[in-house]
């Protein structure tokens, strides 16, 4: 049977007489294609769509969903929290034992700071924070980077070409919207390198407040710290007295309970999660330092703290403590890499490949490491990792249509790579031999 989606071409069609641009969110349709997909229900690490079609889901809501679809244990304690109400202006018990979890959890947490409904809005409520502590108002932000859709969030996390980005010692600060609040308090810096961070300290650290970065720069295919990076800037920081927030919206719970300053072994001042800690559901936090944390009041959000998403939230957390968790996500995204890597040396084609907890990457066009954002645009092949992308769509398989950056969910099978790894196989051969 042909692979067919006209009935989400027609619901697309609809949309676009009530829908700005026929979405809620530009996530949802990548810019190469004529229209997205319309899923109908997910169950266990599969999405099934409005036509019939199933697919092995690796973008996994870009995340969140690190147990897969529906899974049993959280389904259960959010059905039984929808029989006591979701929303009532008050906490619960239950948060006061998510907070205390994450507490116990996360290295830089000594209090949680806030909860929140999205990244954006823990990003933003953890550069108020910053401010509040050190009276200081500059932000330093890595070039590449995205922290979420505010207008001092989204700066310079996105670019039409390289040389839209400017000279490297004097980056341009790319606005996206026409009318966007000028950047005038922003730094752009650039990953993995300590001298132009520690440049930009000596001549303005007595305006800065803070530098937010993603441990691991998930926006660009994504861009792992080299060895040393994340030490350095903590010393930096703390030399210059600049708060030091990890952006953990994606890294958090994904790389472990302890996100990347976990894994990696640093610790921030704050620290942002998001995504994966609510399993599906729309939760995210502010944690660090006692000190810093207190600097600033709480947040506020009429949805922030909501009992339906700690409920899932604290689901969440239990199975993911779960003995052999971690170990057993990692082997299956380490299998897929290492298949990746065998099957691109058959055809001929470079390729960088890393499995890092429930993350793996896939990078073609290059066997080097990624160590900028500016390399994303320099080394990556991107049509032909869009050729690979639309040709798993068509077979049943959906990877992230964005950069290389996928996601192995709990639910995820052996029979799963296999499917996948033969797919990859006889779609890159094909791609070569029509070159």
């Amino acid at each position: 049977m042909d692979y067919s989606t006209e009935k989400s071409k027609q619901l697309f069609q609809q949309a676009q007489r009530c829908l700005v641009g026929g979405l809620s969110s530009s996530f949802h349709k990548a810019a190469w294609s004529e229209y997205p997909i319309y899923m109908a229900y997910g169950k266990g690490s599969k999405v099934f769509d409005v036509d019939g079609n199933s697919y092995i889901d690796f973008l996994n809501a870009f995340g969140p969903n690190i147990l897969g679809y529906v899974h049993p244990e959280v389904t259960m304690a959010v059905e039984a929290q929808l029989h006591k109400a979701t929303l009532m202006a008050a906490p619960n018990e239950d948060l006061v034992k998510l907070a205390g979890k994450l507490v116990d959890i996360i290295p830089c947490a000594d209090k949680v700071s806030a909860f929140m409904s999205s990244g954006s809005e823990a990003n933003m409520h953890a550069i108020r924070v910053a401010r509040a502590y050190t009276g200081k108002k500059k932000i330093v932000k890595i070039e590449g980077c995205y922290h979420g859709s505010m207008d001092e969030e989204k700066v310079s996390c996105d670019a039409q070409t390289i040389e839209e980005l400017g000279d490297r010692e004097n980056p341009n600060k790319i606005k996206h919207i026409k009318g966007q609040k000028d950047p005038e308090d922003i730094i752009i810096a650039m990953f993995n390198d300590l001298d132009n961070i520690e440049h930009i300290f000596k001549t303005q650290g007595h305006d800065i407040a803070c530098i937010i970065l993603e441990a691991v720069m998930a926006n660009a295919d994504p861009v792992y710290p080299k060895k040393g990076f994340l030490e350095g800037l903590r010393k930096l920081c703390d030399q210059y007295h600049v708060v030091l927030i990890f952006d953990e919206v994606i890294t958090g719970f994904r790389l472990g309970l302890q996100g990347a300053q976990g894994y990696f072994g640093v610790t921030p001042d704050l620290a942002t999660f998001g995504k994966a800690i609510g399993g599906g559901y729309p939760i995210s936090c502010v944690v660090g330092r006692e000190e810093v944390v207190s600097a600033a009041t709480t947040g506020s959000g009429t949805f922030a703290a909501n009992a339906l998403c700690v409920a899932a939230a604290l689901a969440t957390i239990q199975v993911c403590e779960q003995p052999g968790f971690y170990e057993k996500l990692e082997a299956m995204s380490r299998k897929m890499a290492d298949g990746i890597e065998t099957i691109c040396k058959k055809h001929g084609i470079k390729v960088t490949t890393r499995a890092i907890g429930g993350m793996w990457t896939l990078i073609l066009g290059t066997d080097e490491e990624l160590t900028d954002y500016r390399d994303h645009y320099k080394k990556a092949d991107k049509k032909m990792y869009t050729k690979l992308v639309q040709g798993c769509m068509e077979r049943g398989i959906r990877l992230n249509p964005w950069r290389g950056r996928n996601y192995m969910c709990a639910q995820s099978t052996e029979e799963d790579i296999a499917y996948t790894l033969n797919v990859i196989d006889e779609l890159l051969g094909k791609i070569v031999s029509e070159q």
